[in-house]
Order: C-alpha cells, then structure tokens, then sequence
C-alpha cells in the first residue's frame, strides 16, 4: 500500500457505530505495519475491530482485524506481529491510556472463567457502574461500553458481574 494515495484510515470496535479517525502518523505506521506484515493462512475469527482505508481517488478498502491478525473479505489473513496493535490504535483514539481494560461480564463454571463479549444490556451496564463505583474503581464509559483503569483478575470480575445482576445487592448497597 502506497500511502501517497491514502487519505485517511478509521477504526471502529465490534458492535460500535461510531468511527475513529487514524492520526497521519498512525496511518504512516499502520501502513508500514501492513506493508511489512506476514501472511499466516486462513483464519475464521470474530473481528475486534475494523479499518477501512478511505483512498485520494474515492475507493475504500475494509478490513476485519483480531489480536496480530487482519484480513479482507477473504478468510486470508496476515499477521502485524503485534498481538495489541490494533487495540492500542483504538484505545488511543478513544482517549484511553494502556492502564484501562474492557469490562465484559465474567462467568464460572467448573472452575473455568468466561467472558461475555456481547454488549451489555441497560440493566447490566447500570448495575457494573455501580459496583466498580462503590468498589472504587476508576471507570469510564465510551459509548455504552464500560472501561476500568488497573488488572482486575478473573475472579473479581466474576464476583462483580455476579453483583451488577444482584437487584438485592444492588439496592442495598447504593
């Protein structure tokens, strides 16, 4: 990709509307990146997030990335060697230092945690706000999606979820 022909690059999450605009350096490095980027084979994955590349001539190209990895349409995918690139382009868009983390409601079964990556619902997306609040967590929302600053471990997580879904623990604990 040549980037005299590029006018500007957008990022936006999965399940997210609004897009963010890449800075010139980031496009710079974003194409450098892909430029310079191995091609790993046929992947199938959920897209974390999205590019497209908006050319001086009017055409676009989208792409669909997760983790290192990004592709086309095709299931051909290559790898920018960097498990967080993406992740961090978009954080720092979003105003976001790398001390925060997407909260996702934490589950247990058979001693093993899961993550709900889905979006939240208005009940749940209510009810985290007001555990990590009276927990003392540093949150922030951007746009329906909640943001915590610091590790929080899977455990905690899980028993946190299990509050925001508590109407007794949360009526209790205001």
């Amino acid at each position: 990709m040549d980037k005299d022909n590029v006018d500007y690059v957008e990022i936006h999450k999965q399940f997210d509307t609004v897009s963010l605009r890449l800075t010139n350096d980031q496009v710079a490095d974003f194409i450098d990146n892909w430029n310079n980027s191995n091609p790993k084979g046929p992947y199938k994955y959920l897209p974390e997030y999205s590019l497209t590349i908006h050319f001086k001539d009017d055409s676009l190209l989208s792409y669909r990335t997760s983790s290192d990895l990004i592709k086309q349409r095709s299931d051909w995918a290559y790898s920018v060697g960097d498990k967080e690139y993406f992740k961090s382009i978009w954080f720092k868009q979003a105003g976001l230092t790398d001390k925060y983390f997407e909260y996702y409601p934490t589950y247990e079964k058979e001693g093993k945690f899961s993550k709900d990556r889905n979006p939240l619902d208005k009940k749940h997306y209510e009810g985290i706000k007001q555990v990590l609040t009276y927990y003392n967590h540093k949150w922030t929302d951007i746009r329906g999606q909640i943001f915590y600053e610091g590790t929080i471990d899977d455990e905690l997580l899980w028993n946190y979820t299990t509050k925001a879904n508590d109407s007794i623990w949360l009526s209790s604990h205001r």
